[in-house]
């Protein structure tokens, strides 16, 4: 019989030593929004949670790439340091300097 717990037995894989005390569980139909513990998430609760992270994943990779062109594009400008970027990244848009 093992003597330590599922979650602890699942966290000794360096691979899933990132799972989480708790998941956070997305309002469905009448059930509002819920932190549960992972030792008692249903596989339903892990997969809704999922989602909601995989949708948090794709607005900050559109943030990422947003800031990023953002920065390429003033430092096309010669803008660094103080300078506003949004300010050299709209010259850049315009084609000027």
């Amino acid at each position: 019989m093992f003597t330590t717990s599922p979650l602890k037995r699942l966290r000794q894989s360096s691979w899933m030593e990132a799972i989480p005390d708790t998941i956070n569980v997305p309002a469905l139909s009448d059930k509002p929004t819920r932190a549960v513990p992972i030792e008692r998430a249903t596989v339903d609760d892990i997969e809704f949670a999922l989602v909601a992270l995989a949708r948090q994943q794709s607005e900050l990779y559109r943030l990422t790439s947003a800031l990023g062109d953002v920065l390429k594009m003033a430092r096309r400008q010669g803008a660094f340091g103080a300078d506003i970027a949004i300010s050299a990244a709209a010259r850049d848009l315009e084609g000027g300097k």
